[in-house]
């Protein structure tokens, strides 16, 4: 089966693009019993069986077949899960042989840790979680339902969004430009946009986690005063900032039920600078309202999925090689600029997979914690990932940024998780 890559076009060339999530499974796990879970869950799901398939005239491809080998990496108690995302973030995937995950796990006596890293290629977070299930399920000795691969966009979701008279003139001039002066792309140019990105460039994360009290205290808080979780965090950040910031979003677009791998996420943004003059909760209001002016607009919520479609998917290529592998381009140029790869990264960008839709026991085993860290993508200058296990009722919150600017960051996560804290106690 060959299916084209249209929304996802966006991450096919991206030079920092992976999604990691680590799984600490309670219970005695074999390294054996874990890879024939890991490869289960794999052989079920469609789009892991893909590779990516590269044309000549740049249109995109993901082509399934044949089931994967699985290796998992053993690693030593003592080595760091989040210097091994750190690691890996420069090596770029062999997407054309169809590699899209990696695997590594820290075994225990009394619990395992499984660590995915996998090109977003292969999902969403949303997706990563459903795949954590599905592992956990296999090591459980139980069946997996078969997942077929399904693209954006669902049935009904064609029409979501539509762009307006005068961008749809631009988006015509910007591909009738590209059609004369641009060029493909192919697999050694992707590997070479990946040296040159991080030449100079390392990432860090942090962690603050939320035990199941002080996770219920902020959402009964959270409802009182009428706003989400995710309201909540983006006014502590917003707090903690104390700068009228650009704030990021991501969105689902999953249709409900689906449980495949998948991207079904869209972005959407907000400008906000926290007024001291008010309460803490008058601002949680003022963000709540902003976020859902513009997730309850189809206009809005669909946009950037209706403008990456319109575009030629060389020239969304072109993008990344015009911001960061001196690529000279007009159009590209303009793309480049649209994309926010010139240098001035978004000031805050937020990716909260909510209260995950997945159980925590499974036999004789126990999902006893997730943790999520999405990519730090280019046009972002700090990135922060939330997961809420369900039954454990543990929020997880990680950032993500670059290592020059480390110190500074993490001691504005550290304050924004402390304004969370103190709300939690409040």
């Amino acid at each position: 089966m060959k299916a084209e890559i249209k929304k996802e076009r966006t991450h096919l060339f991206s030079p920092s693009i992976q999604v990691s999530v680590m799984a600490v499974i309670g219970g005695k796990v074999e390294i054996q019993a874990l890879e024939t879970a890991v490869k289960k869950a794999c052989s079920r799901n469609e789009m892991l069986r893909s590779r990516i398939l590269l044309e000549e005239d740049g249109h995109a491809f993901y082509e399934t077949g044949e089931e994967k080998e699985i290796h998992i990496r053993k690693m030593d108690v003592k080595e760091d899960w989040k210097e091994v995302i750190q690691s890996q973030a420069s090596i770029p995937f062999v997407l054309k042989d169809g590699e899209l995950l990696r695997f590594f796990a820290w075994f225990m006596e009394e619990e395992c840790r499984l660590l995915i890293i996998g090109h977003h290629l292969a999902g969403d977070g949303m997706s990563f979680a459903c795949l954590t299930r599905d592992i956990m399920t296999a090591l459980a000795g139980k069946e997996i339902p078969y997942r077929p691969l399904q693209l954006y966009p669902f049935p009904g979701q064609e029409a979501k969004g539509k762009l307006n008279p005068p961008l749809k003139f631009l988006m015509r001039r910007l591909n009738s430009s590209w059609d004369k002066s641009g060029r493909v792309f192919g697999w050694a140019d992707y590997e070479e946009l990946h040296r040159k990105y991080w030449e100079n460039r390392d990432i860090r994360i942090s962690l603050e986690t939320f035990p199941k009290e002080e996770c219920e205290n902020l959402l009964t808080r959270a409802r009182e005063h009428q706003v989400t979780l995710n309201s909540l965090l983006v006014t502590a950040l917003a707090r903690a900032s104390g700068e009228k910031r650009s704030i990021g979003l991501a969105a689902s677009v999953r249709p409900d039920g689906y449980e495949g791998m998948g991207n079904y996420a869209t972005g959407i943004s907000i400008t906000y600078a926290y007024n001291p003059s008010l309460d803490f909760w008058e601002n949680a209001r003022r963000v709540h309202r902003l976020i859902y002016k513009k997730l309850d607009r189809e206009s809005d919520k669909y946009f950037l999925l209706r403008f990456m479609g319109e575009l030629r998917p060389s020239l969304v290529d072109a993008a990344y090689f015009s911001g960061y592998a001196g690529y000279e381009n007009k159009a590209a140029g303009m793309v480049r600029d649209m994309f926010g790869y010139h240098g001035n990264p978004k000031g805050i960008s937020v990716t909260n997979l909510g209260k995950l839709p997945i159980p925590s026991v499974y036999g004789a085993y126990r999902l006893k914690e997730f943790i999520f860290a999405p990519p730090l993508v280019p046009n972002a200058k700090r990135l922060f990932g939330a997961a809420t296990l369900g039954e454990e009722g543990v929020l997880n919150l990680t950032m993500t940024a670059g290592k020059e600017d480390f110190l500074r960051e993490e001691a504005f996560f550290r304050q924004a998780a402390a304004i969370l804290k103190g709300m939690a106690e409040a």
